[in-house]
C-alpha cells in the first residue's frame, strides 16, 4: 500500500474530475482530496467507497488488489462493499502504522482521525496511538473536576508536565484556576454529545521547581470513545505548538 496515494492520483487524473470537483461530489470540503494526497493521510470508510463509486472503479483498483467487484452507484451491494472496503481500509491502516513507526515521532491529527473514523470510536486497534493519549471518564454536568482514566506515556500532558499517573493529572487540576478547570470539563461534556472537538488552547502551569507559572500553547483534539463492554470516554490528543 505504500503507492495508495500515488496510485489514487493517477486514476483521479485519468478520470473526468479535478480534485476539487471529486472532493465537492463525494460530500467533502473542496480541498479534501488534494490534502489527502498531498498530506498522504489515510481516507476514512466512507470516503473509500465514494471515491470508489464516483469513479466507477473497483475496491481492488484503488487497492492494488486482483479480485474484481465492481461498484456502480445505487446498485451497490453493502454487504460485498463492506467487506471489500475492510480490505482496503486494512491495508491503508497498515500503511499509516508504517509510516508512524518510520517517523518515529507522535501521530498527525489525521492520523487520531482516521483511526477514530474507521473503528467507529471503539477503542479497538488502538496500540499504535494509546502510549499518545490520555483518556478521561465522560462526565457529567455536574462533575466536579474533569476526572482522568488512564494517561498515555507520551502524551503532552505525561511529557511536559511530568505527570505519569491519573492521581497527579487529578491533583493538578486541582490547582488550576477554576475557571480553566471547568472550561476543560465543560469541553469534555460537550464532546459526549459525539462529534470530535478541535481547539487550540493556551494554559499557564505551575511545575515543580518552578516559582512562576510556565505557559503551554497546544491544539487539542478530543473524541468520543468506548470500550467493548460499553463504557463511554474522552480520548485527549494534545501537540504542542511550535
Amino acid at each position: 500500500m505504500s503507492d495508495f496515494h500515488d496510485r489514487l492520483k493517477k486514476l483521479i487524473r485519468a478520470s473526468e474530475y479535478d480534485y476539487k470537483s471529486l472532493s465537492l461530489l463525494i460530500g467533502q470540503g473542496e480541498r479534501y482530496i488534494s490534502n489527502l494526497l498531498t498530506s498522504q493521510s489515510d481516507p476514512g470508510f466512507s470516503s473509500v467507497i465514494r471515491i470508489c463509486s464516483a469513479l466507477g472503479l473497483t475496491p481492488n483498483q484503488i487497492a492494488g488488489l486482483t479480485d474484481q467487484i465492481t461498484l456502480s452507484g445505487e446498485e451497490t451491494d453493502s454487504r460485498v462493499v463492506s467487506i471489500y472496503a475492510e480490505r482496503i481500509l486494512t491495508s491503508v491502516t497498515r500503511e499509516a502504522r508504517r509510516k508512524l513507526a518510520k517517523r518515529g515521532t507522535g501521530p498527525l491529527l489525521d492520523d487520531v482521525l482516521t483511526w477514530w473514523h474507521q473503528q467507529g470510536g471503539l477503542l479497538s486497534n488502538f496500540d499504535g496511538l494509546s502510549e499518545h493519549v490520555d483518556l478521561y471518564h465522560a462526565p457529567g454536568h455536574n462533575a466536579p473536576l474533569p476526572e482522568p482514566y488512564r494517561i498515555g506515556a507520551k502524551s503532552l500532558a505525561t511529557v511536559s508536565f511530568g505527570i505519569e499517573t491519573t492521581e497527579h493529572l487529578r491533583h493538578l487540576f486541582t490547582t488550576f484556576d477554576k475557571a480553566l478547570s471547568e472550561s476543560v470539563k465543560l469541553a469534555l461534556v460537550e464532546t459526549t454529545k459525539g462529534d470530535p472537538q478541535l481547539s487550540v488552547q493556551e494554559i499557564d502551569v505551575l511545575l515543580p521547581g518552578h516559582s512562576f507559572p510556565m505557559r503551554f500553547s497546544y491544539k487539542r483534539l478530543l473524541l468520543p470513545v468506548h470500550d467493548m463492554d460499553g463504557n463511554q470516554y474522552i480520548l485527549n490528543y494534545s501537540q504542542a505548538l511550535e
